[in-house]
């Protein structure tokens, strides 16, 4: 009997596991879990797993020693051979890796998924293959001894404006755009502070994009591109953050070619690829910013599902479980695009879902009364629109009229966006009605 143990933290689970259980009826199912996820999960898909073990959640990295512990009892039982422990999340892939090395369970290792998760890793893996920033481990002992001279090595090297960011956490957690030696100090003394591990980069002026693969055996199975509103560390300046599909065929085949390069060298095999890169304005170059073994997060799942009709979670662990056919991914008949707008601070007291004459979904994540902060990160949405249509110039109209509205005033918190959709103007599209607080 084979025994599929998945683990959440950070994110909850965008899979049906009732549909996952019937390709292998004869399996049991193990969910380790945190508080969050938990409290997100649907009486349908808890009812498709034997046994659900809670766990701390950790935005950096789960307690290996906890799971460790929850994954022994199923080794001893069953056998290692009989065990597959996965995971589609930054902050648990190093703990799940760990564990099967411990327990020689079958599935990736430390070293495979290392440039996965750690950003310095993948760069320098990737030296010579791709374009990549220049970019500096940021050395806190250094900068401790030499504070200035630390400071300016770092700004000869890479020159302003500079990105910092901690190379192996999720949701652009901590980052910081570095525009002049002031800037540069102020985020030395927080890095000193913080207890994670940053990298400092040159800044890629440029529009950003992303790639979703899915692989098995080392054949990519599905393959799609987009392109972002903007660089996700924006979202907690109160830009918008979402995407659309690239249907210019020569930027989709340049996509194609500079992702598959990137995985041929790391030599990813199985599973889900998410990967983002630079058009460098300048140069009109791609270059290299992240990559993840992971589906992508947000509501580009939800984009895929609607405009192919897949469920890219469920097959990444279909492939990592050895089931996943010979799939081929149906000609889409549609375009699917979508956006997700930040929280800004003060207190809900209604909220007006768009009326749009287009197809569309609102998922709201906050609710009356609830006392909204402004945004620390991309985790911190009030709500998101996910909108389709047979025609890519609607889609590309919605989503071009929605990257100009941002509202970040703490004294007048209004969320609002207007949109140009076929012609006409719907002035409450979007609208969250908040009171102020006082600073």
């Amino acid at each position: 009997m084979m025994v599929y143990i998945f683990v959440y933290n950070v994110v909850c689970i965008k899979s049906d596991f009732l549909r996952l259980k019937s390709a292998c009826p004869d399996s049991k199912f193990i969910l380790i879990a945190s508080n969050y996820c938990l409290r997100h999960l649907s009486t349908k898909n808890r009812s498709s797993f034997d046994a659900i073990h809670q766990i701390s959640r950790d935005f950096h990295h789960i307690d290996y020693d906890n799971v460790k512990q929850i994954v022994k009892d199923y080794v001893e039982e069953y056998g290692p051979q009989n065990i597959r422990l996965m995971t589609n999340e930054d902050s648990t892939q190093i703990v799940c890796a760990k564990a099967r090395q411990f327990y020689e369970i079958p599935g990736e290792s430390i070293d495979s998924i290392y440039p996965f998760v750690d950003k310095v890793i993948s760069k320098t893996r990737l030296d010579k293959i791709v374009r990549a920033p220049k970019f500096l481990s940021f050395n806190k002992l250094q900068y401790a001894e030499k504070k200035e001279n630390y400071l300016q090595e770092i700004v000869n090297e890479l020159g302003f404006p500079m990105f910092a960011k901690p190379i192996d956490l999720v949701s652009s957690i901590g980052t910081h755009k570095i525009n002049d030696f002031s800037d540069l100090k102020n985020v030395a003394n927080k890095i000193l502070l913080s207890k994670y591990n940053y990298e400092i980069d040159e800044f890629i002026d440029g529009d950003l994009f992303h790639c979703d693969l899915i692989l098995r055996n080392g054949i990519v199975k599905f393959f799609m591109a987009g392109e972002y509103a903007f660089h996700l560390a924006k979202f907690s300046k109160g830009f918008p953050m979402g995407s659309i599909p690239v249907t210019d065929k020569k930027m989709y085949g340049n996509l194609y070619a500079f992702a598959n390069k990137i995985i041929e060298k790391l030599k990813f095999k199985t599973g889900a690829c998410h990967l983002e890169a630079f058009l460098e304005k300048k140069s009109q170059e791609l270059v290299f910013l992240e990559i993840a073994a992971r589906t992508p997060g947000a509501s580009l799942p939800r984009s895929y599902e609607i405009q192919y009709g897949v469920n890219i979670e469920e097959w990444h662990y279909l492939a990592h479980m050895g089931l996943l056919g010979d799939v081929e991914i149906p000609v889409a008949d549609k375009f699917a695009g979508w956006i997700t707008f930040p929280t800004v601070k003060g207190e809900v007291t209604s909220i007006e879902k768009p009326i749009m004459n287009i197809q569309h979904q609102f998922i709201e994540y906050v609710h009356i009364g609830q006392v909204l902060q402004q945004p620390e990160s991309l985790l911190d949405a009030a709500c998101s629109v996910i909108f389709w249509d047979t025609n890519i110039i609607n889609i590309r109209n919605i989503f071009e009229k929605s990257k100009i509205f941002r509202n970040y005033s703490p004294h007048h918190c209004i969320v609002a966006a207007l949109l140009t959709m076929m012609g006409r103007v719907d002035t409450n599209i979007l609208k969250f009605s908040q009171t102020p607080l006082s600073n």
